[in-house]
């Protein structure tokens, strides 16, 4: 543990020596030293309310406020009186004092070092509320502490889950007086307003005629530890319950554990735990021997050998690894924690109900798309000029399959005066069979030189398509000159008046993007000027009947 005003490790308090910071209360810090007198582990308890007092330098305690200075010497008295109380006292469930004394504008109690856990640690290694009868013991020895303080005029006024100290082997011990008084007045109200809000009962917020403080006071708290450790949750604070007393019923509770863990607990046992709860002082057990009464508590056989790990059986948590793997839970109505825990399983689906909705339209999308980009990317830019014409940058061109019609005598040189702007390829393959484009199958045509280019016959029913072949198909072809581009089938037996001469460098849609270059193509095939271009021709050999790509 660490804290801005704790002393560090290594401080010298008379011949004590502070190893390290042991835990942090509303009026004192508790530390593990070491006795070089007696040579023995103790505990030492320092005098330091945090709301009135910083540590200035070294071992010496300083008021925030001198406004502040008559409270905190009041403070310091009432330490030093409590000091002296537990000195007089020798019972096993009560802290022990060794020595005390007054030093650096402070005071200083020495107490045994015990080796064990408080009971707020241990209910947090519980995977169960703990069984009647283990509590029954502790209540017992928790109630042989209070009543050596009864009997001498004091009350503990501070009893929480973390006061109470649970011994590796011996009986629990009452931790912690700092709200210990023996007559004593206090002059401070911000000093008896230090308290544990879930645990002090509303006779300690306000000194009044009619809410004076007794052993019922105590009861109180004690009856507030039992519930907080069935319910595995503290009670609601007195002050809230005076207004409107929302909290469980200890019934309600009880029947909740059994329902969620088995555990059953006696008629007595719940109707004196509720009974101590009551929010007024005076609907309450008066005194201890009413409550042991009340509940039939007897004393435990085996005080003395308290093994509260052993005693608990069942519900102590086997390894850590299984209680970090459980969700934190609370014994409360089923209703209540079924509702919240609904409402956020309901949330969790509804969430994944709407992923997975939109997630498998948009995936359907996604590649529908992408596989309409790569047919559109075959369609429009098979044998493309834009793929590898002379002086344009190969980053323009556009990878296609070979054209399926190139013939096989067409492997030789070409022609000298032939045009290479549709067919040529730099290292293509040429299938074995026509691809699925929609192209007539046919007989290689004769070369015809490009200045004795046709136009095609009237456009004829489409054939049936071939199934592509597969990559294994595919032989290599060397093209070492750029072919001629084919001409569309009975072109010889039907000529068609030559057109115009054009130039044959001449590039169609150089600024069109790469979705709408196919339908600009086709559109500037139609005039007559263009109609001699290798990429006219090759577009209407792609369309005879017609049609434009966008169809």
């Amino acid at each position: 543990m660490s804290h801005v005003d704790a002393l560090p490790p290594g401080t010298r308090l008379a011949e004590f020596e502070v190893q390290g910071l042991l835990g942090v209360g509303g009026f004192g810090l508790v530390y593990r030293a070491y006795d070089t007198s007696l040579q023995r582990a103790v505990a030492i308890k320092e005098y330091m309310p945090a709301a009135l007092a910083a540590r200035l330098d070294g071992t010496t305690v300083s008021v925030r406020s001198s406004a502040d200075q008559a409270t905190y010497q009041s403070g310091l008295q009432s330490f030093i009186a409590e000091a002296r109380l537990l000195a007089q006292f020798d019972h096993p469930s009560l802290v022990k004092v060794y020595r005390f004394w007054e030093a650096n504008n402070t005071a200083y109690m020495v107490m045994p070092l015990y080796r064990g856990m408080t009971l707020k640690q241990a209910r947090s290694q519980m995977a169960a509320p703990p069984p009647e009868a283990w509590l029954r013991t502790v209540l017992w020895s928790v109630l042989q502490g209070l009543h050596v303080l009864h009997r001498n005029d004091a009350l503990h006024r501070d009893i929480s889950p973390d006061n109470i100290f649970l011994q590796d082997m011996g009986p629990p011990v009452l931790l912690d007086l700092g709200a210990a008084r023996r007559a004593i007045s206090d002059k401070s109200h911000r000093l008896t307003a230090i308290l544990k809000v879930n645990y002090a009962p509303i006779e300690q917020y306000a000194e009044a005629e009619d809410l004076k403080q007794g052993p019922w006071t105590d009861l109180y708290a004690l009856a507030a530890v039992v519930y907080s450790c069935l319910r595995n949750d503290p009670p609601l604070p007195a002050t809230a319950r005076v207004v409107r007393d929302s909290m469980p019923s200890v019934r309600s509770v009880v029947a909740t554990v059994k329902e969620h863990f088995g555990l059953a607990y006696s008629d007595e046992f719940v109707r004196t735990i509720q009974h101590a709860l009551a929010v007024q002082p005076a609907d309450r057990p008066q005194n201890l021997a009413a409550f042991v009464t009340e509940m039939k508590l007897k004393a435990s056989p085996r005080l003395s050998k308290f093994d509260w790990r052993a005693e608990l059986g069942p519900s102590l948590r086997a390894d850590e690894e299984e209680y970090n793997s459980r969700q934190f839970w609370h014994t409360q109505p089923q209703t209540v924690r079924h509702t919240a825990s609904s409402a956020h399983a309901s949330k969790a689906g509804e969430r994944r109900g709407r992923f997975a909705r939109w997630a498998k339209p948009m995936g359907l999308g996604l590649a529908l798309l992408m596989g309409g980009a790569l047919l559109w990317s075959w369609l429009a830019g098979e044998g493309g000029p834009l793929r590898d014409r002379p002086g344009m940058a190969r980053s323009e061109s556009v990878v296609a399959p070979v054209p399926a019609a190139l013939p096989a005598a067409m492997d030789t040189q070409a022609p000298s005066g032939a045009a290479g702007d549709a067919g040529a390829v730099a290292a293509g393959t040429v299938p074995s069979q026509p691809p699925v484009v929609p192209v007539p199958v046919a007989t290689p045509a004769p070369k015809v030189p490009a200045t004795s280019i046709t136009t095609p016959p009237a456009p004829k029913p489409r054939p049936a398509v071939k199934a592509a072949p597969r990559e294994d198909e595919r032989q290599p072809v060397a093209r070492p000159r750029p072919a001629a581009p084919e001409a569309p089938p009975k072109a010889a037996s039907v000529p068609a008046p030559q057109a115009p001469a054009v130039s044959r460098d001449k590039v169609l849609c150089a600024d069109a993007n790469f979705f709408t270059r196919p339908m600009c193509i086709h559109l500037e095939c139609q005039k007559a000027e263009n109609k001699q271009l290798a990429v006219c021709i090759e577009n209407r050999q792609r369309y005879p009947d017609g049609g434009s790509p966008a169809q």
